[in-house]
């Protein structure tokens, strides 16, 4: 993919160091001043693998931020926090650079995008990275923000059954049915995996399978799919 994208009005491009000022600033306004990645920890980021920070900007302004790291398969094991995989979000010991899956470390979109579907397009970006980058897939850890609301009317309801619980067909928790929407599958419920009242600090290690892995034409179908705006997707099991 080339350094500039655009899709819908939008560009994405890697991030730069003197892009830092502002994604701080993003990241304040998203998470505010304590869940919000600081300054160090993205100038770290950008250093240990620049390929894996991109943002979006409108009228040159950067409206998006996503961080990803490579990784060895974490689907099987111990379950781990957000801290562990991310190196306390620095990603410079956890990063693998020869690893074959991409986890997704960070994704901030600013309040003012609401309704554009921003956070679909980021991470459409970073499949298309996937499959360019010849990855088997793609984890990440998902809030289960409706968990503390469900808990006052089922007291009783472990995580591991609310992720089950379904609404019209859909997975009732609007955060982790977005992602399921757009092609991930649930992998498990990772306990204390990131300081989330609303989520009682759980996390849904969450999966996308990369069916073009190996395939000769990855560059080009990642092209394709870009300019689609969409990867229709089959899921398939982790390997």
């Amino acid at each position: 993919m080339k350094q500039r994208k655009r899709l819908d009005g939008f560009i994405f491009r890697p991030a730069r160091l003197d892009d830092v000022g502002y994604i701080v600033e993003l990241e304040l306004s998203v998470w505010g001043k304590e869940a919000g990645a600081a300054k160090e920890e993205i100038i770290s980021r950008i250093e240990t693998f620049s390929k894996g920070n991109f943002v979006a900007t409108l009228g040159g302004r950067i409206v998006a931020y996503g961080s990803l790291e490579y990784v060895d398969d974490v689907g099987q094991g111990a379950n781990f926090s957000w801290a562990e995989i991310t190196d306390d979000g620095f990603i410079a010991k956890s990063h693998k650079p020869k690893g074959e899956y991409i986890y997704g470390v960070n994704l901030s979109v600013h309040h003012s995008m609401n309704g554009r579907d921003l956070g679909s397009k980021m991470v459409l970006y970073c499949f298309i990275q996937a499959i360019i980058s010849n990855k088997r897939g793609v984890f990440t850890g998902s809030r289960i923000p409706g968990f503390s609301n469900y808990l006052k009317h089922y007291p009783k309801t472990r995580a591991e059954d609310y992720i089950t619980v379904y609404r019209n067909g859909k997975t009732r928790d609007y955060e982790l049915r977005l992602y399921e929407e757009i092609g991930f599958r649930v992998i498990k419920v990772l306990p204390d995996y990131f300081p989330d009242p609303p989520s009682l600090d759980y996390g849904v290690l969450i999966y996308w399978t990369n069916n073009f892995f190996k395939n000769p034409f990855r560059k080009i179908i990642g092209l394709f799919f870009w300019r689609l705006g969409r990867i229709k997707l089959t899921k398939k099991k982790v390997k």
